[in-house]
């Protein structure tokens, strides 16, 4: 027993005499951020389901080719379709734009006016421009029409054009 005693005191001198360490953890934490950029593209919408039933003599009824036409306010909004008719010396005199609503509003007058039975609106824009816009129920985005005529016209023709419309498909 005299043995243990010892070997007790041995040890409890040794751990007393001994220098502690002291060991710290620190834990970090990590985040990760992910990123996902959508991009939608709109849906581009049929030609316009018109035929027009009069051009004034000096426009030409064949329509233009749209690559050689450079969009404007009126025409540059994605996702539409727009036929083009010129003029007999190759300037663009019509765009019937299917897909949106006229992009800007005007200060001058406007008159209200139907096409094929669908009330429209119609003015002349500052620019000189005359714009007719309308849409068709449920007025989903390709039920939105603006049709520009490009300056010089007169109100009659562009009357005579916009009442001589007639929906022919869908």
């Amino acid at each position: 027993m005299r043995m243990l005693s010892v070997a007790l005191i041995l040890l409890v001198a040794a751990c007393t005499g001994a220098t502690q360490e002291t060991t710290t953890t620190v834990s970090s934490t990590s985040t990760t951020v992910i990123s996902t950029t959508t991009t939608t593209v709109p849906e581009v919408c049929p030609p316009p389901p018109y035929e027009i039933g009069f051009f004034p003599p000096w426009l030409n009824s064949e329509g233009m080719d749209p690559s050689g036409v450079e969009p404007d306010v009126w025409t540059s909004v994605g996702g539409t379709n727009t036929t083009f008719y010129g003029r007999n010396v190759g300037s663009v005199a019509i765009a019937l734009i299917r897909g949106t609503l006229p992009p800007i509003d005007w200060p001058g007058e406007k008159g209200t006016t139907t096409i094929d039975g669908t009330d429209a609106v119609a003015g002349m824009h500052p620019d000189g421009t005359w714009v007719v816009g309308w849409y068709e129920e449920p007025a989903a985005r390709c039920d939105l029409y603006t049709m520009v005529f490009y300056p010089p016209w007169s109100q009659d023709d562009v009357g005579s054009v916009v009442h001589s419309m007639n929906r022919v498909g869908g």
